[in-house]
């Protein structure tokens, strides 16, 4: 069956949700780098159920209804990818991985940076939450869809934003600086090693 996507806007920019058949393949970010998913030619079709369904359960959780997602994935790569991916959709929602706790899950513990590779190229962005991942030192690190859409990702699960608050600070970032006075953003704390909850992703 053909490749076939979807574009959904969201509170984290425009995705592009790819399914192969009745399979869910990738969830892709506007900005997105060209290569970092490898697909086969792709078609626009908004009709597809499980991109209609994809869909849904984002708004979900974007919405903070949803803290789990209930799709059949079709995750294209190496077998390494896969069992890297897989380990991904075992993060609980609200926790947070190191790619150390990732290396040992999978039963090699000295493959830190391929996992950190792998992490990186994981084609269903947000449903395999690899937005949970973060360094041993507690950074964010790298992230495909940035780490401004990381942290709000984070926090939203940690239940410290909404869909609210997401546009309000879209709409501050939009226009001219005001004459009130404003605090300033909360800056995000470094998270400690492995495993932890995402309450202490912020500062107060």
């Amino acid at each position: 069956m053909t490749y076939a996507y979807k574009l959904m806007n969201s509170p984290v920019g425009e995705l592009k949700l790819v399914a192969n058949g009745n399979r869910l393949a990738a969830i892709l970010w506007e900005n997105d780098k060209p290569n970092r998913v490898r697909l086969p030619e792709i078609i626009e079709a908004d009709d597809r159920p499980i991109l209609i369904e994809t869909e849904r359960q984002l708004n979900e959780y974007f919405g903070g209804t949803r803290d789990r997602f209930d799709l059949e994935l079709d995750f294209q790569g190496t077998e390494f990818q896969k069992k890297v991916w897989a380990a991904l959709l075992t993060i609980p929602f609200g926790e947070t991985r190191s790619y150390s706790d990732i290396a040992t899950q999978i039963g090699n513990i000295n493959a830190v940076r391929a996992v950190g590779a792998a992490n990186g190229r994981n084609p269903i962005s947000i449903v395999a939450p690899c937005h949970r991942v973060i360094g041993a030192s507690g950074d964010l690190t790298g992230f495909a869809g940035g780490l401004t859409n990381k942290m709000f990702l984070l926090s939203l699960e940690a239940g410290q934003t909404s869909l609210e608050a997401a546009a309000d600070s879209a709409a501050a970032s939009t226009t001219a600086p005001e004459t009130v006075d404003r605090k300033p953003p909360a800056k995000p704390a470094r998270l400690a090693p492995g495993r932890g909850t995402q309450a202490s992703l912020f500062s107060n």
